[in-house]
């Protein structure tokens, strides 16, 4: 897919922008705070409704408006050119595709696979399990829409067993809902077991381009149940109904599962340098889109949020190395990007672009 063009209206500083992205390569040139990463996160949006900076959606109107308004012309090799339009505000949200409402979030994600690689990605690395196993969910959700259903529904499941628990509900209840919850327990963990071995082969791949010597990179999944059939997560529940009842929620099951970047001295959060740490990071991003475009059949954007000058000249290098020529790149920077990538290039200052 491409992005061909976008129109936004009241959407973080930016009061009102038009920009053509049509060129392969686009780069967002200016300060730091002048709405560069702004413009970035609103062409995130497209993969998933969310953003890739924030989960509160309420910080996305610009300040003192209702709702922001964002338009996109977007190349599809599925559907040919199409327009999306969303709006968001304390009202809601709202999206239409060629006019039409979209009204369940299942029949439109995946969709349009855009990548976002910015700074805030060492979290991955070095945050909690939550920032992982967010990001394993939205990469599965966005190819497999059998998982992201099971993933709602065992969600579901979790809260309402936690309810039971909280105000003493009968074995007969927690019984009912553990039955419903296992399928998709079972399903879920099978997948993210997959996804991560072929994420993996493709982050080793990714990083050895961007590394100058072999440090054995890899995924290490770390599932909180080890054997992940249906029935051992619904004995497992079972056994665990009194201790979950103390406490008011449920300790064990996919809510809990890990993954671990790691190299060969060890933990990569413990033991890689800064720069190792900001290159496996990079290449889980790669990873990503990669698996994007094997799964949905098209070739997913990159968003490059100045992450690039993070990047030692070896490691910038071999990023471009392990990007494909049919991919769109829209980056930002505080200043033009060195090498021979024709850039089409929009000066940013205080919210407002222009070429």
């Amino acid at each position: 897919m491409r992005f061909g063009n976008i129109r936004l209206q009241d959407f973080r500083n930016i009061g009102f922008a038009e920009l053509d992205l049509d060129s392969p390569r686009t780069f967002l040139l200016g300060p730091n705070g002048q709405g560069k990463s702004n413009l970035l996160e609103a062409l995130g949006l497209v993969t998933a409704l969310r953003s890739f900076r924030t989960q509160d959606l309420s910080a996305l109107p610009r300040k003192g408006a209702v709702e922001y308004t964002a338009v996109y012309t977007i190349a599809d090799e599925r559907q040919g050119v199409v327009e999306l339009e969303v709006r968001g505000g304390n009202g809601g949200r709202t999206v239409r595709l060629d006019g039409e409402a979209v009204n369940r979030l299942a029949d439109y994600i995946g969709r349009f696979p855009v990548v976002p690689l910015s700074s805030g990605d060492l979290q991955l690395l070095r945050g909690s399990p939550t920032e992982r196993r967010r990001f394993l969910d939205l990469t599965l959700s966005a190819a497999d829409r059998g998982y992201y259903e099971a993933l709602r529904r065992y969600h579901r499941g979790v809260a309402e067993r936690n309810r039971l628990l909280k105000r003493g509900g009968t074995i007969a209840e927690l019984a009912a809902f553990e039955a419903e919850m296992a399928p998709a327990a079972a399903r879920i963990a099978k997948r993210r077991k997959e996804s991560l071995s072929e994420l993996g082969a493709r982050v080793k791949q990714t990083y050895e381009a961007l590394a100058d010597r072999e440090e054995g990179p890899e995924l290490s999944f770390k599932p909180d149940v080890t054997e992940p059939d249906e029935e051992a997560f619904r004995l497992l529940w079972e056994r665990s109904r009194e201790r979950d009842g103390i406490l008011g929620s449920t300790r064990h099951g996919p809510h809990r599962d890990d993954f671990e970047l790691r190299l060969s001295v060890g933990g990569a959060r413990e033991y890689g340098s800064d720069g190792q740490q900001r290159a496996l990071c990079v290449a889980l991003r790669l990873a990503q889109a990669r698996y994007f475009q094997s799964a949905l059949g098209q070739a997913p954007v990159l968003l490059a949020d100045d992450v690039l000058g993070e990047l030692d000249p070896r490691r910038r290098a071999g990023f471009w190395k392990a990007c494909p020529a049919d991919w769109q790149i829209v980056a930002s920077g505080t200043a033009r990007p060195e090498g021979e990538v024709d850039w089409a290039v929009w000066k940013v200052k205080e919210g407002a672009f222009e070429r």
